[in-house]
C-alpha cells in the first residue's frame, strides 16, 4: 500500500474563497513516498454542503495533465500527484462548505482536517453586484448615530462618514450600537493586548471580541469586504474603540476628555478588495484629522545633524525595472537610510546587566566572524535609576566609565564603520517616572501620580517640552544619532489629580515628535505604543522622516509557543499599521535558536522594516548570518529591505490554520521585482502543507511583461508571462509551481522582470535576480537597463547596492553550447575575472565580492557597484 505523506486541497482547508464562476472547480495534491505507487482502489472525495443542507460525495478524478513543479527541499524525494473534480452547485446556494476524505480498499475513510477546520466557497453573481448601500451594511443601527458618503481617495471603493455625540467627560464612556455585521462571512479585528500591544482576532459568521478593538474588517457573503475605523485621539475625545454583545452587534465606545458634548466619527470603507477597503477608511479618516489639525509644511524639517556632506547630496531614485534606454540620467548613489543598516541590541543579550565591556566583547565577536554591523542599540540598563525604577539623571550609569559620550567615542574609534548608536529610554524617563530625589527631579517640575497602584512622579505638563529638549540636547552632545522610546502607553495609565486626558494624550507626544526630530531627523522607534491614540496623532501626518514602529509584543526566545504566533501578529498587525506614516518594526531576534532563528531571519527580511539581531556574544549561526546582510563596498552590512511592507496575502487567516501563510513585498518601482513569502506556521510539528503559487498571488506585475519566478530555498526557476486583460488565462495556467512546507519552513518566492533580447546569433530573455545568496537578495539590485547598441550585440546594465553572489537569468544559458568564457563582463569598468563567474542551467552566477578584492577597487564617489554584460 502507498504510504501518504500529505492530502492538501485547492483552495485549501479553513479558508473562505470567492468563486469565479458557477462552475467550481477543486484540486487535491497526494504526495507519496517515491518508492510507491497510489493503487487502483484509492479513493478521493469531496464531501461538500450548500446552504448547510445535504452533504455530498463528489469523487476526484487523477489529474493527467503535467503538475507544476513542487518547490521542496526537504521533500524531493516524494512524488507529487493531482487529483481534480468539477461540478455546478444548487443555483439557489449562496456559499457551499467543503471538506474531503479518502481511503484505499479498506471500508473506513481517512478525513481531511478536523471538526471546524472545513473550507468555504461563497458564490455570488458574476461579476459582483453593485456597491452595498450603507443601510444594507449594518443591522438595527442606532438613532443616534448619522452616516454621509464621502469622496474615497482609493480606487474601486466607497466610503462613509457616521458621526454621533459623546458626553461630557465623566470618566465613563459613551456606547453606541453601530449595528450587526450584515451578511458577514468571516471578520479581522485587531485588538488590544495588554494595554500597550494590539494583536488579531478572527472569526466567523457572528461578530464577537473580548478585548477593546481599533479595527474591524469583514467580508460579507456577496464578497465585499467593509473595514470599519474609528477615529480617536482629536478634539479632546481620549478613547475610541470597539466592542461587541452576546448578539454580534458592534459598538462604538467612546471616552470624552472634554467637559462639553463632542462630535466623534467612525469611517466605514467598501471594497471587493480587503485592502483598499482599510485604505479607503484611513485615508479620509487622515484627510480629516490633516484639515483640522493643518499639514506641517516641509519646511520644518530640519537638515539632519548626522548627515554627512555626501549624504546632503539631492538624488534622483531610480527604482528597479528593465528601461528602454531612454532614460533620464541619474546620480550613481543609492539613497542608505537608517533602518536598511543591519543592527545589534543588548537586550535578549545582555539584559539590564548591559555595560561597556560586554558591549565591546560582542561587537568584537561580530567583527572577526566579518560582521560590520551598522546601528548599535544600547537597550535598557544604561540609565542611572534607583530601586523604584525612576530616573535618577541623564548621564550613563557606572557601568560605562567616562559617562555615555566616552562610550559611544569608544564604540565609534574601534568600529568606525557603525554609522549610528542608539539609546533606549521610556516616554516618562524609566519606568515610574522620575526620582524627586535626583537630579532631575531637583531640575524639573514633578506631578505626583498613579499607575498600577504604584506612585510615581512625571515631569509637569508645562516642563515636557524643557525636559524633552534638555534630554535629547545631551544624548545628541553625547554622539548618540537615534532613539529607542519605550513605554509609551503609560501616559494613559496616569491616575491622579494632576492628571488630564488633554495633558497625557498631548505634551508627551508632541516633546517626542518635536524633539526627535529636531535632533536625531525623526531616528526614532516608537514602542509599546500600539494604539489608535498613537497611530493617529503622531504617526499619520506625511510631513516628517518616518520612525519605525514596534509592530508586536516582544521576542520572547525562551517560549517556544511565541515564536509562531510572533511572525503571524506582526503580519495580520500590518493591514493597518502599513498605512500609518511609519516602518513596522518586527522587533529583534537572535539566530541560534533552532528551528525557529531561520523562519525568524526570513520574516524580519520580508517584512521591510529594520533587521537587528540581539546574539550573546559568541553564539552565533554564520548560516543565518550570511543570508540576511550584505557588505556595502564602504565596508558596513545593511539589510535588504524591499520598497513596502509586506502585508497578509489573506487577511482573514487565522492562527493555526491547517494552511501556509502568504506575506507578499515588492522591490523596486513599476517593472521592478514581486516578491512572495510562505510560512509554515502551524502549532503541531509534524504539519506539512502543500499549496499552489500562482501569478495572481503575486503583486505589482505587468500585463503584458515576462518574468522568472525563482524559490529562494531551491533554486527552482519557471518563466511565465503576465496575459493582457482582455486574455481568458485558465486557472491551471495560473498555478506556477506549488510549496511543499514542514513545520516552521518557509520560502521566498522572487517574481524577476525580463526583457527580450535579439542579437546576431540568437533571441533570448533576460533580467538581473538579484543577490542568490540573501533572502531578499532581490532588494540588492538599484537599477538595471537592457539596450541593443546595433552590431548584433545587447548590453545590460546593473548597479547594486552590495556585494555578493549576482544572479542573472539567461533563458537560452543551459542549453548554450557557447562558453560562458565567451561572455565580456565588466565591473566598475574592469573585466570581470573569469574565476569569479560560474552558471547553473539558465542562472548566470557572478561573485561581485570575489572580483572586488582581486581587481582591488575602491569605491571612490560612488556606493554602487556597477556591472555591464555584453551579449553576442
Amino acid at each position: 500500500m502507498a504510504i501518504i505523506c500529505s492530502v492538501s486541497l485547492d483552495p485549501p482547508l479553513s479558508s473562505v474563497t470567492c468563486a469565479k464562476s458557477r462552475i467550481l472547480e477543486f484540486s487535491a495534491y497526494i504526495t507519496t513516498s517515491v518508492c510507491s505507487k497510489l493503487p487502483s482502489t484509492f479513493q478521493l472525495e469531496l464531501w461538500w454542503s450548500s446552504n448547510n443542507v445535504e452533504w455530498i460525495a463528489s469523487p476526484f478524478a487523477l489529474d493527467t495533465r503535467n503538475v507544476p513543479l513542487c518547490a521542496s527541499k526537504q521533500f524531493e524525494d516524494e512524488n507529487v500527484h493531482r487529483f481534480l473534480v468539477k461540478f455546478v452547485p444548487p443555483l439557489n446556494a449562496d456559499s457551499i462548505e467543503f471538506t474531503a476524505r479518502y481511503r484505499f480498499d479498506n471500508p473506513g475513510w481517512n478525513w481531511c482536517g478536523h471538526l471546524g477546520s472545513n473550507g468555504h466557497v461563497l458564490l455570488y453573481t458574476v461579476p459582483y453586484r453593485d456597491y452595498p448601500i450603507f443601510s444594507s451594511l449594518f443591522g438595527d443601527v442606532s438613532e443616534e448615530l448619522e452616516e454621509s458618503e464621502l469622496v474615497s481617495e482609493v480606487v474601486d471603493s466607497k466610503v462613509y462618514k457616521v458621526t454621533g455625540v459623546a458626553a461630557p467627560i465623566s470618566g465613563k464612556t459613551t456606547n453606541v450600537k453601530l449595528g450587526t455585521p450584515s451578511e458577514m462571512r468571516q471578520y479581522l479585528s485587531l485588538v488590544r493586548i495588554q494595554t500597550s500591544w494590539m494583536g488579531p482576532v478572527h472569526g466567523r459568521d457572528i461578530f464577537s471580541v473580548d478585548r477593546p478593538a481599533f479595527m474591524v474588517l469583514f467580508q460579507r457573503k456577496d464578497g465585499y469586504h467593509i473595514c470599519v475605523l474609528p477615529l480617536s485621539n482629536m478634539r479632546n475625545l481620549l478613547t475610541i474603540y470597539m466592542s461587541s454583545d452576546s448578539s454580534g452587534n458592534l459598538w462604538l465606545n467612546v471616552l470624552n476628555d472634554a467637559s462639553g458634548h463632542r462630535t466623534f466619527s467612525t469611517f466605514v470603507g467598501v471594497s471587493k478588495d480587503p485592502q483598499k477597503a482599510v485604505q479607503a477608511a484611513l485615508y479620509s479618516l487622515r484627510t480629516m484629522i490633516q484639515s483640522f489639525r493643518g499639514v506641517l509644511t516641509r519646511s520644518l524639517v530640519p537638515e539632519d545633524p548626522a548627515a554627512t556632506d555626501s549624504d546632503r547630496v539631492e538624488s534622483v531614485v531610480v527604482y528597479p525595472g528593465l528601461s528602454d534606454g531612454n532614460a533620464e540620467p541619474v546620480l550613481g548613489t543609492w539613497y542608505e537610510q537608517w533602518m536598511d543598516l543591519f543592527g545589534f541590541c543588548t537586550w535578549n543579550s545582555m539584559g539590564i546587566e548591559v555595560s561597556l565591556d560586554k558591549v565591546m566583547k560582542a561587537l568584537q565577536e561580530l567583527h572577526d566572524r566579518g560582521i560590520r554591523v551598522g546601528i548599535v542599540i544600547l537597550d535598557d540598563g544604561w540609565q542611572v535609576t534607583n530601586d523604584k525604577r525612576q530616573l535618577m539623571q541623564f548621564d550613563a550609569n557606572d557601568r560605562f566609565p567616562g559617562g555615555l559620550k566616552h562610550t559611544v567615542s569608544t564604540i565609534k574609534s574601534t568600529f568606525p564603520y557603525i554609522k549610528h548608536v542608539a539609546v533606549w529610554h521610556a516616554l516618562l524617563g524609566y519606568w515610574n517616572g522620575i526620582s524627586p530625589d535626583g537630579e532631575l527631579g531637583k531640575k524639573y517640575s514633578l506631578t505626583k501620580c498613579r499607575v498600577y497602584n504604584d506612585d510615581i512622579y512625571i515631569v509637569s505638563e508645562n516642563d515636557v517640552n524643557r525636559f524633552y529638549d534638555d534630554f535629547y540636547k545631551f544624548l545628541y552632545s553625547s554622539g548618540i544619532t537615534a532613539v529607542k522610546a519605550d513605554v509609551q502607553m503609560h501616559i494613559y495609565d496616569l491616575e491622579g489629580d494632576g492628571i488630564s486626558g488633554t495633558f497625557v494624550r498631548k505634551e508627551y507626544q508632541d516633546a517626542l515628535k518635536l524633539h526627535s526630530l529636531r535632533y536625531f531627523y525623526r531616528r526614532v522607534s516608537y514602542c509599546m505604543a500600539m494604539s489608535s491614540q498613537y497611530f493617529y496623532y503622531s504617526l499619520l501626518q506625511t510631513s516628517s522622516p518616518k520612525p519605525t514602529l514596534r509592530n508586536s509584543d516582544d521576542f520572547f526566545p525562551n517560549i517556544p509557543s511565541s515564536h509562531h504566533w510572533h511572525i503571524y501578529c506582526n503580519s495580520m498587525n500590518t493591514i493597518l499599521t502599513s498605512l500609518l506614516h511609519a516602518i513596522p518594526d518586527w522587533d529583534m531576534f537572535m539566530t541560534n535558536i533552532p528551528p525557529y532563528s531561520m523562519q525568524h531571519a526570513a520574516a524580519r527580511c520580508f517584512s521591510g522594516g529594520p533587521v537587528y539581531i540581539t546574539d550573546i556574544a559568541g553564539f552565533h549561526d554564520m548560516n543565518v548570518l550570511s543570508q540576511i546582510q550584505a557588505q556595502t563596498i564602504r565596508g558596513s552590512s545593511v539589510a535588504l529591505r524591499p520598497s513596502r511592507v509586506a502585508t497578509a496575502l489573506d487577511p482573514y487567516f487565522g492562527f493555526n490554520q491547517k494552511r501556509l501563510l502568504f506575506l507578499t513585498n515588492f522591490a523596486g518601482g513599476t517593472g521592478g521585482f514581486s516578491m512572495l513569502a510562505a510560512f509554515n506556521i502551524h502549532e503541531n510539528e509534524n504539519s506539512t502543507f502543500c499549496e499552489p503559487v500562482r501569478k495572481s498571488m503575486l503583486p505589482g506585475l505587468v500585463a503584458g511583461g515576462d518574468y522568472v519566478l525563482r524559490s529562494y530555498i531551491t533554486g527552482y526557476t519557471a518563466e511565465f508571462t503576465i496575459p493582457d486583460a482582455s486574455s481568458n488565462e485558465d486557472d491551471d495556467e495560473d498555478i506556477l509551481m506549488l510549496t511543499k512546507l514542514g513545520n516552521s519552513q518557509w520560502d521566498v518566492f522572487t517574481a524577476a522582470p525580463l526583457a527580450t533580447v535579439k542579437t546576431q546569433f540568437r533571441t533570448l530573455k533576460i533580467g538581473a535576480l538579484g543577490l542568490l545568496n540573501n533572502i531578499t537578495g532581490a532588494a540588492a539590485v538599484e537599477r538595471q537597463k537592457v539596450t541593443v547598441p546595433g552590431k548584433g550585440r545587447a548590453v545590460l546594465d546593473v548597479d547594486m547596492k552590495v556585494l555578493g553572489i549576482l544572479g542573472i537569468y539567461m533563458s537560452d544559458l543551459g542549453s548554450l553550447s557557447t562558453s560562458i568564457t565567451k561572455l565580456l563582463i565588466t565591473i566598475q569598468g574592469s573585466v570581470v575575472p573569469l574565476s569569479s563567474v560560474s552558471s547553473e542551467d539558465n542562472i548566470l552566477k557572478i561573485d561581485l565580492t570575489k572580483a572586488w578584492t582581486e581587481l582591488n577597487l575602491s569605491s571612490k564617489w560612488s556606493n554602487e557597484v556597477s556591472l555591464r554584460i555584453y551579449i553576442t
